[in-house]
């Protein structure tokens, strides 16, 4: 029956715990509303906490809204605790990588701040989701790490979970023997943790008892000399009550003495105080009356020397003033010139941004419209990010029966010689592109560069003009999935779900869509696609753009590891990762360098 009201307890506990919880949601949001700094950064990290057991997804998002602004603030103890709630809230959702990835920035961070204990649970984290994700090498190796310095430290808490997760990962791979094993060190554990308690115990019972008993004896012993000198003053006490009576008579008679003589020297001392007070009074009035005639000199030699330097000022002062009025009214002239010189400048520039703006809508008119793309492809994204207003990047896209186009391109230059570039390629690939000639990638890109050498008048390697475009270029049937490809620099990437993630690369040919000393026919690849394959074509910008603590570039092995990563989600959530991870590379410090242009398409014709 307790056993019963005691259970019962600890459930009506939980729910009361669960519904305080939930109630403490909507307040925190309207705190969200108004706070800032680090309260801000607290409430998020809260909310997520919170929403971490129910919605997964909802406490990801607000702990990635808290990393943000740690980040800003460049508080790293709060980076790393919204980083763990980030890795938690993947963990939850069975993303392991992105948990793993997210845990390994935290455990960074810890070592960077000397954070020992919390280092450790992190460890613990990571290889809980080593062995979720079906690692459990990696994840006995950490365990093993986490247990020495539980053990060595004296965590009896986290010492225990981790026997408890080794011997787990050990009956899952079926190694009974090594299961065994520790799960005999285990039960010796904790046997040595209760005895050495009880013991501990015992010895601190007898070590109070030690204390007071020698408190005791102290206290006795300092009675005794008490009382013996409480005997030696009694007796001291008579002998000077005695003597204090045959001093009080002696005394009375010498005070009513010292009280006649008293009587008379105050008297004489009124007296002297009477004269030394007029002294005093007369040598005052004197040494006044001095100071007093020594300032009043001092003070006229002061105002004539003052009124003869004011005169000299005074003319000075009048001829700086013609000379300020003069110089002052030519300023206003200048300025007014300025002012409309400046005006004339803002006018002229605010005329270039509109025409650049007008040109930024032209180049957008000739690029396939949104609901076009989304017509001939599924899962697909596009990030398109122009340095400036226009772009020398471009992107091209077809449907001809069941044969699918892609093109990802990058002009010479940006701004509006690229874009001018982008127009050209557009227009040349309108005018090539047919399903007459679809049966060879690399002679179609061998046709757009004689288009470019004749329109740009390149008729050699030392031609004034050797502008062009790097180019990839594929062309998919949707019936068979075979893959067509030719490029111009620019290569395709192809990633493939086997037992892991694969990244095939298709390299371009090493010459542009421009005139070149060493030409050649483009090379043209067939492969054949997989259903859910993700192909990837890019520019140049990406990897190439600057940032970091180090100022570096991103580098394209870097490009390739985030496709890695996150290849498996959907296409839209690829792009929103691509475009926060680049914004966290460039951060505040460092502009974007050249046009930005990355195509991922999902292979679900």
């Amino acid at each position: 029956m307790m056993q019963k009201i005691i259970f019962i307890t600890i459930i009506f506990a939980c729910s009361v715990l669960q519904l305080t919880a939930q109630n403490n949601i909507p307040e925190l949001k309207n705190k969200l509303k108004t706070a800032t700094g680090s309260e801000k950064i607290e409430l998020l990290y809260k909310l997520s906490n919170l929403y971490l057991k129910t919605d997964a997804k909802k406490s990801l998002n607000y702990a990635e809204e808290a990393y943000k602004l740690a980040k800003k603030s460049k508080d790293k103890n709060r980076q790393a605790n919204a980083l763990n709630m980030i890795g938690t809230a993947y963990y939850q959702l069975k993303r392991y990588r992105l948990a793993i990835r997210n845990y390994e920035r935290e455990l960074e961070l810890r070592k960077q701040m000397g954070q020992k204990y919390s280092k450790i649970k992190v460890e613990y984290n990571l290889a809980a989701t080593y062995q979720m994700s079906g690692k459990e090498k990696k994840a006995l190796e950490l365990y093993k790490e986490v247990l020495d310095y539980a053990k060595k430290k004296k965590y009896p808490e986290l010492t225990k979970k981790t026997y408890q997760s080794i011997i787990q990962v050990y009956v899952s791979e079926k190694d009974y023997k090594d299961a065994f094993l520790f799960l005999q060190e285990y039960h010796n554990y904790l046997n040595n943790i209760k005895t050495n308690y009880t013991q501990q115990k015992i010895n601190l019972l007898e070590t109070q008892f030690e204390e007071h008993e020698k408190e005791l004896n102290k206290k006795a012993n300092r009675l005794k000399e008490i009382d013996s000198v409480l005997n030696e003053l009694l007796i001291e006490k008579s002998t000077l009550v005695e003597d204090t009576i045959v001093k009080g008579l002696t005394i009375n008679k010498l005070a009513t003495d010292t009280i006649k003589k008293a009587e008379e020297i105050k008297v004489q001392k009124e007296e002297v105080k009477r004269r030394e007070q007029w002294l005093a009074g007369a040598i005052i009035f004197i040494v006044v009356v001095l100071i007093f005639s020594f300032l009043l000199t001092w003070m006229y030699r002061r105002m004539k020397k003052a009124y003869k330097l004011l005169a000299i000022q005074n003319a000075e002062i009048l001829k700086k003033n013609e000379e300020i009025k003069a110089q002052s009214e030519l300023i206003k002239t200048q300025s007014d010139k300025l002012a409309e010189q400046h005006q004339i400048t803002l006018k002229q520039k605010q005329e270039i941004i509109d025409s650049i703006n007008y040109a930024k809508r032209i180049q957008q008119a000739i690029f396939p419209t949104k609901e076009y793309i989304d017509k001939i492809l599924n899962d697909h994204f596009i990030l398109f990010k122009p340095r400036d207003i226009v772009s020398g990047d471009f992107y091209w896209m077809r449907k001809i029966k069941n044969f699918i186009i892609v093109v990802a391109a990058d002009s010479t230059g940006h701004g509006v010689p690229g874009a001018f570039m982008s127009m050209l390629g557009v227009s040349f690939l309108n005018e090539i592109v047919s399903a007459k000639s679809l049966d060879n990638a690399g002679e179609i890109l061998n046709r757009l560069r004689d288009k470019v050498k004749k329109s740009l008048h390149q008729t050699d390697v030392n031609s004034v003009s050797q502008d062009g475009m790097d180019i990839a270029f594929y062309i998919i049937n949707t019936e068979t999935l075979e893959l067509q490809y030719s490029g111009a620099y620019n290569p395709l990437f192809i990633v493939r779900k086997n037992q892991e993630a694969e990244l095939i690369e298709i390299k371009a040919d090493r010459q542009p869509i421009a005139i070149f000393m060493r030409e050649k026919e483009f090379s043209s690849y067939n492969i054949q696609l997989q259903k859910g394959d993700c192909l990837y074509t890019f520019s140049d910008g990406y990897a190439d753009q600057f940032g970091g603590q180090k100022g570096q570039k991103f580098k394209l092995k870097n490009f390739k590891q985030i496709l890695l990563d996150i290849y498996d989600l959907p296409m839209k959530e690829q792009k929103h990762i691509l475009k926060s991870t680049l914004e966290d590379w460039m951060g505040n410090k460092h502009e974007q360098l050249d046009d930005i242009l990355v195509l991922g398409v999902r292979v679900d014709f």
